[in-house]
């Protein structure tokens, strides 16, 4: 072999010696300009509807303006007392909370509802009940529970199949914890009052 003596070009330096970046701007101009402006397109869409989900989930957010703060207030503030490392745990519920309610169908719970000062109607149209069981024997609007002087009450609205305590017809009656009301003599719907 001859010291002076170059070894042969490979295919890939053959296939790479024909490529000049002009030669390809210039061969395919069109389809890159097409690519660059839909990219483009699409990163200011995605940008807009980011700005725009933010504006609509927080709308107090205002674009470019930081969150408001009140003097001497920093962003984390605990209040009360220190902790004295006693635990003292309450049995009262809280103010305008008078206990919950379940709702079973069939043996089978389907929601919980608290008992607050606002009256809880309840019934199968979406329209006029809060509490809504979509069941034949339930009428539209059913009956209610409501709070009255820290008591708890169910009163019947002019049901077609009554509303019984206990398994006894009521038209208006107390709750006491622990009381099932049945929407329906024979009907699979019960309601459990508990304190």
């Amino acid at each position: 072999m001859k010291k002076n003596q170059l070894p042969a070009p490979s295919i890939l330096d053959r296939a790479c010696a024909g490529f000049s970046i002009t030669g390809f701007w210039g061969e395919y101009k069109t389809p890159l300009l097409l690519v660059l402006v839909a990219l483009a397109a699409v990163l200011a869409l995605l940008l807009w509807l980011a700005r725009r989900r933010r504006q609509d989930v927080f709308p107090e957010i205002e674009p470019g303006t930081p969150p408001p703060l009140r003097p001497g207030m920093g962003m984390t503030q605990i209040e009360g007392q220190p902790d004295s490392g006693e635990r003292i745990f309450s049995t009262t519920p809280s103010p305008g909370i008078h206990g919950k309610i379940e709702v079973l169908i069939g043996g089978q719970q389907i929601s919980t509802y608290l008992v607050t000062d606002n009256p809880l109607p309840i019934g199968r149209d979406p329209g006029q009940a809060l509490v809504i069981i979509q069941e034949p024997i339930v009428s539209k609007l059913h009956c209610q529970i409501y709070a009255r002087g820290g008591q708890v009450f169910v009163k019947d609205l002019n049901s077609t199949n009554g509303v019984y305590v206990n398994e006894e017809k009521v038209g208006e009656r107390e709750l006491q914890d622990g009381d099932v009301i049945f929407l329906g003599k024979k009907g699979s719907v019960r309601i459990i009052y508990h304190r």
